[in-house]
């Protein structure tokens, strides 16, 4: 019975690792290398963006995440460098993917799972329940689409349609 225990600590330990590592990383897969996105910066914080390298001169966009909802304001932005304050309200693991498309947030094509094609992708963060985390992009003009694309959550509805001018 002592290892038990034992095993549920070890567990919960590499668990803690491992989310730790993946928080730690940034994605800058721009899938359309004929666009100029510049760099990607994503930090998850509990209750603190700081240490973040977001630019002086960034705007700000606040993107709530809650249970097959995401809230965006404002819903446009010039290009630049922009700042998407991510904070997730609901229960769930969420996810904010920015994808550089000219199709609706709602029709991007899906797999068998139900998971949306990420072609044009800009960068991601994933974000825990009741965390937030900052997500730092250089955004050229034109239409983009947020979305949550964890298993089942954009063909719930998790996606937005956002301008940059």
């Amino acid at each position: 019975m002592r290892s038990t225990p034992l095993k549920v600590t070890a567990l919960a330990a590499v668990l803690s690792l491992a989310i730790g590592l993946s928080a730690c990383g940034s994605s800058s897969d721009s899938g359309d290398n004929s666009t100029d996105t510049g760099t990607t910066t994503a930090t998850s914080t509990s209750n603190s963006t700081s240490g973040s390298q977001t630019p002086a001169n960034s705007q700000s966009v606040k993107v709530g995440l809650t249970e097959m909802a995401i809230s965006v304001s404002p819903g446009s932005v010039k290009a630049g460098d922009v700042s998407f304050d991510v904070s997730n309200d609901g229960s769930l693991e969420h996810e904010l993917v920015v994808i550089k498309t000219d199709k609706k947030a709602g029709d991007l094509p899906t797999d068998s799972s139900g998971k949306a094609d990420e072609t044009g992708s800009v960068g991601e963060t994933e974000v825990q329940a009741g965390e937030t985390s900052k997500l730092d992009l250089k955004l050229a003009a034109g239409h983009y689409a947020l979305i949550c694309n964890l298993p089942g959550h954009y063909t719930a509805g998790m996606y937005k349609d956002f301008t940059v001018k």
